[in-house]
């Protein structure tokens, strides 16, 4: 349904149109002036002079799109025609009146956690003369708000006015600028709350720390990196056994990137990153630039190079990107996974390893997590248990769950002396437990599985006649170099 608006008058807008106005017949009166004074018959200039009038009150059609997220284009349009016009709209009824349906609106959620509501839908815009009007609709799949309408042509360089000065808010002071965002859905980024990401403890070895000094300088110290000649635009892989940090680590340089005028997007989904990555040209200009954290990347650059694999890979290497300030940050558990040509040195930049914990983490691990402050003491000389979280290969996600079993167990005892029987004996316990889930996770052999599947895929269909399959049973004994006597039970 059509809406209003209703916009104050007729202070502001009398005076944004007015000088619209006025700029137009000065315009006019000099062409009339000229016409008049080019020695033209007197029917030729009465002529012109109407056709000029009938111009004037023309009805011209416009249609614009711009490629944005939604919430966020539809909240700069709005800026955009308060600002072009000079005035504060007032706010939208939440009531019908006069028997009328409501405005229809879009809730914004701001970057402080205000909402606030924008016109959507048609817009009634009788200002730019009768019947004028402005319709607003999303594309989710051009991921663009589509703005379309008519006004008086007299009025019509003002639109341009309001869809430039949009286009110059979307990407100098989006509603996601210095904000941490999580996307499932490309067309509804949503804020995320990192306050408590402080609280969890990292602990990295020196030589990581010393790893992740090129993507941590771009991030803290983005002008001296562009004085120096060095892009913005980079790639970084965080490759690393399950439970060793790579996450936490991600969302720590999120709450670093918020805090010095960076974008970062956590996407959850790596299929959409090619198409995200387009978006960022949207809002890169908001500070210094978009962060793309992907988990799993392997997912989606592994084995051949498919279509979606080589959007990627276009996508991060193609025109449209180049000088988009986007730094795109990766994980992978299986590095030996991902296609060679996705680790080119143009599209990661660095690739640092996690690892479990070593003597030297270990120690900083236990110390950080058993604090005068909260009440514990270390009693006793831990060098061998140090050695032995080294041997053990545990990552930090895991060796935490050590911590806080022990903590319980200080509990029940009400003791706050930590001593080293306690984390060996957590340690050992580890250790068991991952013998014992080991032996379950083989219960089923890669011979099982190829013998289950075969049956599945082969034999389970009647249908099927043995001179069928045996060819495929042949060539499977000819290049796995087994017999099939090895497979069945």
């Amino acid at each position: 349904m059509k809406q209003s608006r209703n916009l104050p008058a007729p202070i502001g807008v009398s005076k944004a149109l007015s000088q619209k106005i006025h700029s137009f017949e000065d315009e006019q009166k000099q062409k009339i002036i000229a016409v008049c004074q080019s020695g033209s018959k007197y029917a030729d200039v009465l002529n012109y002079i109407e056709n000029e009038i009938a111009q004037s009150k023309r009805m011209s059609s416009f249609r614009y799109k711009i490629r944005c997220w939604k919430s966020d284009g539809a909240y700069q349009l709005d800026r955009a025609i308060t600002e072009v016009f000079g005035v504060t709209r007032a706010k939208v009824e939440s009531q019908p009146s006069n028997g009328e349906m409501p405005m229809e609106t879009l809730d914004i959620i701001l970057a402080d956690g205000r909402r606030t509501k924008v016109p959507y839908g048609t817009i009634d815009m009788s200002e730019l003369g009768e019947g004028s009007q402005i319709s607003i609709q999303y594309d989710e799949d051009e991921h663009a708000l589509h703005v379309k309408g008519k006004c008086q042509y007299k009025f019509q360089s003002l639109i341009d006015d309001i869809i430039e000065k949009t286009k110059f808010l979307l990407a100098n002071d989006s509603i996601y600028k210095n904000q941490v965002l999580e996307i499932t859905n490309i067309n509804d980024p949503k804020i995320m709350d990192l306050s408590g990401i402080d609280d969890q403890l990292m602990v990295l070895s020196k030589k990581t720390e010393f790893d992740l000094q090129s993507l941590r300088s771009r991030i803290l110290y983005s002008e001296r990196c562009i004085e120096h000649g060095i892009p913005l635009k980079y790639g970084c892989l965080l490759e690393g056994k399950y439970g060793t940090g790579k996450t936490l680590l991600a969302f720590k340089l999120a709450r670093e990137a918020a805090e010095n005028n960076w974008s970062f997007i956590y996407l959850k989904d790596p299929t959409l990153l090619a198409e995200t990555l387009r978006m960022c040209q949207v809002i890169d200009k908001s500070g210094n630039g978009v962060i793309i954290f992907v988990e799993d990347i392997d997912q989606v650059t592994r084995g051949s190079r498919d279509q979606k694999l080589q959007d990627i890979l276009n996508t991060l290497d193609g025109g449209d990107t180049k000088s988009v300030n986007v730094i795109t940050l990766f994980t992978t558990n299986h590095i030996e996974l991902i296609e060679p040509t996705f680790l080119r040195g143009k599209r990661i930049g660095s690739i640092i390893t996690m690892d479990t914990l070593d003597v030297e983490t270990a120690e900083k691990f236990l110390k950080a997590s058993f604090t005068a402050k909260d009440g514990y003491e270390l009693e006793g000389d831990f060098t061998e248990v140090y050695k032995l979280i080294e041997e053990s290969d545990i990552a930090p996600a895991f060796m935490a769950e050590i911590v806080e079993a022990t903590k319980a167990k200080l509990i029940f005892s009400d003791e706050h002396k930590v001593t080293p029987f306690h984390i060996e004996t957590g340690v050992n316990s580890y250790k068991r437990q991952v013998e014992l889930s080991k032996k379950k996770d083989m219960t089923e052999t890669p011979a099982d599985k190829l013998v289950s599947s075969l049956k599945e895929v082969l034999i389970a269909d009647s249908s099927k006649e043995l001179s069928k399959i045996e060819p495929i049973l042949g060539m499977l004994e000819h290049y796995l170099d087994y017999s099939r006597k090895d497979f069945t039970n």
